[in-house]
C-alpha cells in the first residue's frame, strides 16, 4: 500500500525532482605515520574547506552537497590526493573503517522544491501542520525507511570480513548513528538532511563509488514510497533491523542471506515503474548482483583475497595511493586545464572552500570566511580589467601601449596582406634577423624566428602560416635570450629561462629516439613535437628524424623559444638582475594587468637593466593569464608552486 506523500508525488508528477536530491560525504581520515612522525599541519582559510584538521591526529574531508553523485567522487579524490601528498614519506591513509578515527557518513538532502510542492498540494487551508513540521515528518518517514533497509544496508557497503571485527557495526550507544536525521544550526526544530553511515569501500580510493551513491539515493525515494510504520510498531521494528543488521555484520560474508531477497526484489519492481536512467541501472544491477552472489561483495572479495584486514590493509593502501598520486593530473579534475589543477592543489592545501562551477570553461569560485572570488582558468580574476584584457591578447596594441609608457619594445609592423608585407620584406626585412608571429596571443604557434635573414620563400611560408585571423607582426629579432616572469600584484613570483625545443645527442640514439627519451620525463603539455614546423627545423641543420647525433651535439627542432611548442626552461628567479623584475612589473602596470605573464629578451641576465644603450632588454609579450604550471617542472632549477602566491594576494587585499 502506498503511503500519502507518495500518492501526491505520483499525482503531480513529482518523482523527476529525485535527480535534484544533493548527495554528500563527511570522511574522518586518522593517517597511519611512523613512530616520531606527526601529521603536517593543514591550513584553514575557510570552515567549509574540503579538507580541514580537527585535532593533531586527524583530519575530516567534507564534500559539499551536490546533485550529480560522480562530482562527489570526484572531489573526495582530489581532497584525498592532496593529503597522501602531504604524508611523510612512509605515511599512509587506511582504508578499512575503524571506529570513529576512519569512517564516512553520507549525507542525503531531499530538493527542498519537493516539500513546497507537496505542502502546497495538501491544501491544508490552516488545518494542518506548519510547514516545518510536514517537512520534518517526510524525512521521519525516509529515515524509519532507512532504517528497515539496514540489514541491506549492511551486507552492500560493510567491507570488513572478520567475524566480530567488521569496524561498520558500531556501540550499542552508537546504533542510532547509522541512519541520523541532521538538524538545520539555524533552526534546530528543522531537519537539513539524513546521514548514513556506510563502510570505506577499500577497493575505491575515494572510499566511496558513483553506484553506491546512486543506490543510496534511491533508497531514501523508495523509503518515501513505503508505508508508514505504525508508532506502536515503531521501536520493535527498528529493534528487529538492528538485530538482523548485526547479524548479517557478524556472519560469514560468503554466505546468501535469504532474507534480503524480498527487500531488493521489491525495490527492484518499484524502480521499474518510475524508470532509471542507465547510471542509476548500473548501480542497481551491481547491487542486485552482490545479493544473488555474495562473493561480489566488498567483503566477499576482500575475505577471498586477504582472508582478513591485517593483510589486506596494505596492498590496498598502496593501490589506493598509486590511484591517487597521478604524476600531472589532479584525481578528479584531471579534465580542467593545467592552472585550474595547480590553483585547487593550493586551494585544498590552504584550507579554502571552492565550487566548480563550470568545468568545460574552467569557472571556479574560492573562498575564506571573509572573501569570495571567481577565476576563470586558474588565473583570470575579476581585478583584470576587461580593456586590458583585450589589449593584452593583441601584440600590436599592447606593443603601442608599451612604447607609449616608455618601455623598450621590438621594432617591427603589423600586415593583414601579403602584397603589403611582401613588398616590406624586399624593402626593409630581407637582410634582416627578423620574428614572424601572429597579431594575436598563440602560445608560441606559428611563430617563426629567422637568426639567419630568411630567403623569400621562407618568409612567404611563416606569414601565410601565423595569418590565421588578426594579421601577422614582423619584428626586429632582439638580441639574447627570451625570459619568462610571473607578476602578481606586482611583484616577481617566478623568471624562467626559455630555450627553444631541442635535443642533445649521446652517439647513439636517433633524433627521433632522443624526442621519445625527452618526452617520457615531460608533462603533456610541454611534449616535443614530430610536426612541419620540426622537420624544416632538421632539414636547415642538415639532418633527419633518424640521424644518429653525436655526444654532446644539440639539434632544435623550433626556432622560437617557448615551454608549449616544446622548450625548455630553467628557474632563473633567485639569479637575474632584480632591475629586470621591475621591469616586468613596469610591463604589467602599463597594461593595467595585477597579474601577467611578461616574456622579456635580454643580452645578459646579470647585468642590470638600463635603457640605453637600446637592445639590452627587449618586451615581447605579456600575457593576462599566466602558466601556473611552468615552475612547478623545469628542466633545471628549483621547482616551485606559484598559486599560492596567487591566492594570498587575492585573500589579503580587501
Amino acid at each position: 500500500m502506498l503511503n500519502h506523500y507518495w500518492q501526491l508525488i505520483q499525482k503531480n508528477n513529482l518523482f523527476g525532482l529525485r535527480d535534484d536530491t544533493r548527495i554528500g560525504v563527511i570522511r574522518t581520515v586518522k593517517p597511519v605515520l611512523a613512530e616520531g612522525e606527526q601529521l603536517p599541519v593543514w591550513a584553514n582559510a575557510s570552515r567549509h574547506a574540503l579538507v580541514q584538521q580537527v585535532s593533531a591526529t586527524m583530519l575530516q574531508l567534507t564534500t559539499p552537497l551536490l546533485d550529480d553523485p560522480s562530482e562527489v567522487v570526484a572531489y573526495l579524490r582530489a581532497g584525498l590526493s592532496r593529503v597522501w601528498a602531504a604524508l611523510p614519506e612512509n605515511g599512509k591513509l587506511p582504508v578499512f573503517t575503524t571506529g570513529l578515527e576512519n569512517n564516512q557518513r553520507i549525507r542525503i538532502v531531499l530538493p527542498e522544491v519537493l516539500f513546497e510542492r507537496l505542502y502546497t498540494a495538501e491544501n491544508f487551508q490552516g488545518n494542518g501542520p506548519d510547514y516545518v513540521t510536514y517537512r520534518n515528518q517526510i524525512y521521519d518517514l525516509v529515515a524509519d525507511g532507512l532504517i528497515t533497509q539496514l540489514p541491506l544496508l549492511t551486507y552492500l557497503f560493510a567491507a570488513s570480513p572478520a567475524k566480530n571485527g567488521r569496524a561498520f557495526w558500531p556501540a550499542p550507544d552508537q546504533e542510532r548513528q547509522l541512519v541520523q536525521k541532521v538538524s538545520d544550526p539555524d533552526h534546530l526544530a528543522r531537519t537539513l538532511a539524513l546521514d548514513v553511515a556506510v563502510e570505506l569501500d577499500p577497493y575505491a580510493a575515494s572510499g566511496v563509488t558513483e553506484q553506491m551513491l546512486n543506490f543510496l539515493i534511491d533508497s531514501c525515494w523508495f523509503a518515501l514510497s513505503q508505508p508508514a510504520i505504525p508508532l506502536p510498531a515503531a521501536a520493535e521494528v527498528r529493534r528487529h533491523s538492528l538485530a538482523e543488521a548485526q547479524k548479517i555484520a557478524a556472519g560469514d560474508p560468503t554466505a546468501p542471506v535469504a532474507s534480503l531477497t524480498a527487500p531488493i526484489d521489491a525495490m527492484a519492481v518499484w524502480l521499474n515503474q518510475v524508470g532509471l536512467t542507465p547510471q542509476r541501472k548500473q548501480a542497481f544491477e551491481l547491487m542486485q548482483s552482490r545479493v544473488l552472489k555474495p562473493e561480489t561483495t566488498i567483503a566477499g572479495q576482500v575475505a577471498a583475497a586477504y582472508h582478513d584486514i591485517s593483510a589486506a590493509q596494505t596492498p590496498l593502501a598502496t593501490q589506493a595511493h598509486a590511484d591517487l598520486s597521478m604524476e600531472e593530473d589532479l584525481p578528479g579534475f584531471s579534465n580542467l586545464s593545467g592552472n585550474s589543477q595547480a590553483l585547487l592543489q593550493a586551494v585544498i592545501n590552504g584550507g579554502y572552500q571552492w565550487t566548480l562551477l563550470d568545468r568545460e570553461q574552467n569557472i571556479l569560485q574560492i573562498a575564506s570566511d571573509t572573501q569570495r572570488h571567481v577565476l576563470i582558468d586558474g588565473a583570470l580574476t575579476s581585478r583584470t580589467p576587461a580593456s586590458a584584457m583585450v589589449v593584452a591578447e593583441h601584440r600590436h596594441a599592447a606593443k603601442k601601449v608599451l612604447a607609449a609608457a616608455g618601455l623598450p619594445v621590438a621594432r617591427g609592423a603589423k600586415f593583414t596582406r601579403w602584397p603589403e608585407a611582401k613588398a616590406a620584406f624586399e624593402q626593409s626585412f630581407a637582410r634582416k634577423s627578423i620574428v614572424v608571429k601572429p597579431e594575436q596571443r598563440s602560445h608560441g604557434l606559428a611563430v617563426e624566428q629567422f637568426a639567419v635573414p630568411p630567403t623569400a620563400k621562407q618568409f612567404a611560408q611563416a606569414f601565410h602560416a601565423a595569418n590565421q585571423d588578426h594579421g601577422v607582426l614582423v619584428e626586429m629579432m632582439g638580441r639574447g635570450t627570451t625570459y619568462h616572469f610571473t607578476v602578481i600584484g606586482r611583484r616577481v613570483v617566478s623568471v624562467l629561462e626559455n630555450a627553444a625545443a631541442n635535443v642533445v645527442g649521446d652517439g647513439r640514439k636517433s633524433i627521433k629516439e632522443l624526442i621519445a627519451l625527452k618526452n617520457g620525463k615531460r608533462p603533456n603539455a610541454r611534449q616535443l613535437k614530430l610536426d612541419e614546423t620540426a622537420n624544416r627545423q632538421l632539414k636547415l641543420q642538415s639532418v633527419t628524424m633518424n640521424t644518429v647525433l653525436r655526444r654532446g651535439q644539440q639539434i632544435f627542432l623550433a626556432s622560437a623559444a617557448h615551454p608549449q611548442t616544446g622548450g625548455d626552461i630553467y628557474d632563473v628567479t633567485t639569479e637575474i638582475d632584480p632591475s629586470y623584475n621591475q621591469l616586468a612589473v613596469a610591463a604589467a602596470d602599463a597594461l593595467e594587468l595585477p597579474i601577467a605573464a611578461v616574456d622579456i629578451v635580454i643580452d645578459n641576465l646579470y647585468d642590470a637593466y638600463a635603457a640605453e644603450p637600446e637592445g639590452q632588454a627587449i618586451i615581447i609579450s605579456v600575457d593576462p593569464i599566466p602558466d601556473l604550471t611552468l615552475p612547478q617542472q623545469p628542466d633545471m632549477g628549483a621547482a616551485h608552486s606559484i598559486a599560492p602566491a596567487l591566492l594570498t594576494y587575492l585573500f589579503s587585499e580587501k
